[in-house]
């Protein structure tokens, strides 16, 4: 068995160099475009930068190639200075590529989405819930056989996803070690589609504090708060994924149609959060070092002094009223699926072509 493991480990290394070469300067900067595309869903509470890989056909690759840096024969090559065996056999150049794509959309469009939330939140919204809406219904495909058992795994997946998209944020402290461990989590849920890390960050209480720090050095407003607090998220997004990608990994290859079928379930349950029509039943109060949670009811007394107000529970609602607002809303989330369902028919067609020349 150590024999099968270890000539299957050597074949994908020898294939690695292999897959990197077919891809042209376009594809790379397609992969870039990819990674934007990730890096904003991420900005979003509600969005995952998982699912927008899912929608770009990229994720099983994208697994793959983080479980490939992050697995224990890299480390012997890092350790013993082979770099040219690394440079040989590591799919670098897609994670390089992804990883522009996503940096620079923290960095140009952190701020913009952030406020694009607050001021359009319904738009906003709207556009990503055409977008998830579409790309269930395209990775369904993805299962090769439905049996009772998926259909079982879809309903959980779905379960699981809209509790937590239902949970409460918490005011929690702004220290090294919970960035640490928010770090940790945030990280795995990024990678997973349907649950979004940057709605995880709210509630654990470290949203605005974490892409906060994204947005002021963005603006080149560093300072020693913002740059310790991104090294504590960064450490411990970097340690979250590299263990949690082997066993995603090992979930796909062993268990495939399981896992995508939880994967669509994690993506069904997320549209709670993504439909864009909601009241707020709570809000969260910061006043005289005091938190409190207080009704919309009794609100009003607190916005005259000046205390810190957030909505923190919100209920979905159908629209108040069929205006303006509501018809853009409606066509953002068409024109969010329609996109979905052309890149959908633009891969498809060229894997066909693809297929009837080889």
């Amino acid at each position: 068995m150590d024999f099968i493991n270890e000539r299957d480990s050597m074949k994908e290394q020898n294939e690695a160099p292999a897959l990197q070469e077919k891809r042209s300067i376009g594809g790379y900067i397609k992969l870039g475009l990819a990674g934007f595309a990730m890096g904003v869903a991420n900005v979003i509470p509600g969005v995952s930068g998982g699912t927008m890989a899912f929608i770009l056909g990229i994720y099983e690759e994208l697994i793959e190639s983080i479980r490939k840096f992050a697995s224990v024969p890299t480390f012997k090559l890092a350790f013993a200075f082979k770099i040219k065996k690394m440079y040989d056999t590591l799919p670098w150049r897609f994670l390089l590529a992804l990883g522009i794509g996503v940096l620079i959309a923290f960095g140009s469009a952190a701020k913009l989405f952030t406020k694009a939330l607050e001021s359009y939140p319904e738009l906003t919204f709207a556009f990503f819930f055409g977008l998830v809406l579409a790309s269930i219904l395209t990775v369904f495909k993805k299962v090769k056989k439905w049996q009772a058992s998926r259909y079982v795994m879809l309903v959980i997946g779905a379960l699981v996803a809209y509790l937590i998209v239902t949970l409460v944020p918490v005011d929690t402290p702004n220290v090294w070690w919970f960035s640490f461990i928010s770090g940790m989590i945030v990280i795995c849920a990024m990678i997973l589609p349907g649950i979004s890390g940057s709605f995880l960050l709210l509630v654990l209480g470290q949203y605005k504090y974490v892409w906060g720090s994204v947005a002021a050095i963005a603006s080149r407003q560093i300072s020693m708060d913002a740059v310790s607090t991104l090294f504590w998220v960064g450490s411990g997004c970097i340690v979250g994924i590299g263990s949690f990608v082997h066993l995603l990994n090992w979930l796909f290859r062993k268990f495939h149609d399981l896992t995508v079928a939880t994967l669509i379930g994690f993506m069904v349950g997320s549209m709670w959060k993504l439909w864009p029509w909601k009241k707020i039943t709570l809000f969260s109060v910061k006043a005289q070092g005091e938190l409190l949670h207080v009704k919309p009811a009794d609100i009003e007394p607190y916005q005259t002094t000046g205390a810190k107000i957030k909505p923190i529970v919100e209920q979905n609602m159908m629209p108040a009223n069929f205006d303006k607002m509501f018809w853009y809303a409606i066509g953002l989330a068409v024109l969010g699926f329609v996109i979905v369902i052309i890149m959908e028919y633009v891969a498809n067609r060229k894997e066909s072509l693809e297929n009837c020349e080889s």
